[in-house]
């Protein structure tokens, strides 16, 4: 039975522009200006390879720690502003230091840092628009398809960029398009956000705001423990950490053996970075577009497990071959299975955690995925002077095929169970 209602929340559209504007910078720059700097223009090895990823991935989680706090304690107001700004700030001083391993390290940490508080506005912002969960759902789907339209779009930027300028040219794009973000961010902070944001504070301060499983104690503030206590004790959100990580793990050999299987597999140039991850953008693009249209019943654990295993048969027709046109399709389907996975886990976690600490259940998730990713970092560069890089990077697909699916083979009865809540949830919300 198709949705009743199918408006947006207040305020989605101003999210939308700010999500969108934010991680357009991100994606003009990242893979580009860190990885392809160091790569075409530094000359580093694997090993420096792998710590740039790391560290980014590792203040990533720093950065969205930190604006999971500013969000549950301040506010949308504090937060916004701080990560706007740091991201304005962190990709102008890109410009301004000389080209070298440690200053594109230092530099890429910052950045990362400002990129890893910015993921509220995709993780966390929708629940302060509406808590009913077909709203959420189409408001997740939405927020993924502009943010895979910036996978599409900020590449391209940057290979276009990158092809008369310096790789760490890019950068200027990222610090452009986050202050045009300043204005839909103030508006959706102050004309919708705000009397809804200072009604979840207070509601987190008083007496009768706690007391349910894995929150904090009443009268009290809610810390990170609480969230992390939240997280654990709520059996889809468990499962989707410990299913979510084992998977992300197998993720972790891509970033820095990528730019090398385009270098010394594929044979393109340093312009095929952006042009191979905009494939990937339009795969996600039609994923989110698909994921607005899941039924209510299969908006659970069980969908979200099968799309990740769907997500590993990408990664292996990705990196599979020599072929840029296999490269090519690979990063499409990988793409759309991506774009239909992220707005269904945001939208479980937005159910499931209370409002009031979901910017750091949130961390929590996110610090859970990108840890796992950065593990096997240290290994890969000594894996792919043994085995070579294409060998390494099929390895890691197997890995993110595999892992979901032997996840529900042995916890096949918490996943029915999960399964049956969320569609009885689903027949409740119906009527």
């Amino acid at each position: 039975m198709p949705d009743r209602d199918q408006s947006l929340p207040r305020g989605t559209l101003l999210l939308v522009a700010t999500r969108f504007l934010l991680y357009l910078g991100v994606q003009a720059a990242y893979f580009i200006g860190i990885i392809g700097t160091l790569t075409y223009e530094v000359g580093a090895s694997t090993w420096v390879l792998a710590g740039a990823v790391g560290f980014f991935n590792l203040f990533i989680i720093l950065g969205n720690t930190a604006g999971g706090t500013l969000l549950d304690v301040y506010g949308p107001r504090v937060h916004s502003a701080v990560a706007i700004v740091a991201a304005v700030v962190t990709s102008l001083v890109f410009q301004v230091v000389p080209l070298t391993v440690a200053n594109v390290l230092i530099t890429s940490m910052a950045f990362g840092f400002a990129t890893g508080m910015g993921f509220m506005y995709l993780s966390a912002y929708p629940a302060y628009l509406t808590d009913d969960a077909d709203a959420l759902k189409r408001v997740n789907a939405l927020l993924s398809v502009v943010s895979n339209a910036a996978v599409v779009v900020g590449p391209a930027v940057g290979g276009a960029i990158a092809t008369v300028l310096p790789a760490q040219r890019v950068f200027l794009a990222a610090a452009v398009f986050a202050v045009a973000a300043f204005v839909p961010a103030a508006l959706l902070v102050e004309r919708v956000l705000r009397i809804r944001a200072a009604h979840v504070r207070l509601r987190a301060l008083t007496p009768d705001a706690a007391g349910a499983e894995g929150q904090a104690a009443p009268g009290s503030r809610p810390t990170s423990a609480d969230s992390v206590r939240t997280v654990f004790a709520a059996p889809s959100l468990a499962l989707l950490l410990g299913v979510g990580v084992l998977a992300y793990a197998g993720y972790g050999a891509f970033d820095p053996l990528e730019s090398l299987f385009y270098r010394d597999v594929l044979h393109v140039d340093i312009s095929w970075m952006g042009w191979l991850s905009s494939a990937a953008g339009v795969g996600s693009v039609a994923g989110a577009l698909l994921a607005l249209r899941v039924p209510r019943r299969y908006v659970n654990v069980l969908t979200l497990i099968l799309l990740i295993a769907l997500q590993g048969v990408g990664c292996l027709l990705y990196v599979g071959t020599p072929e840029v046109v296999c490269a090519f399709a690979g990063q499409m389907l990988l793409g759309c299975a991506f774009g239909m996975v992220t707005p269904l886990q945001n939208t479980l976690v937005q159910m499931h955690a209370p409002l009031e600490v979901l910017g750091r259940v949130n961390s929590v998730m996110n610090a859970g995925f990108s840890g796992a990713g950065a593990l096997p970092l240290f290994a890969a560069p000594g894996l792919a002077e043994v085995f070579g890089v294409q060998r390494v990077l099929i390895g890691a697909s197997l890995v993110v095929l595999v892992v979901p699916l032997g996840y529900v083979a042995l916890r096949r009865r918490t996943v029915v169970a999960l399964v049956a809540e969320e569609r009885r949830r689903g027949e409740v919300g119906a009527g």
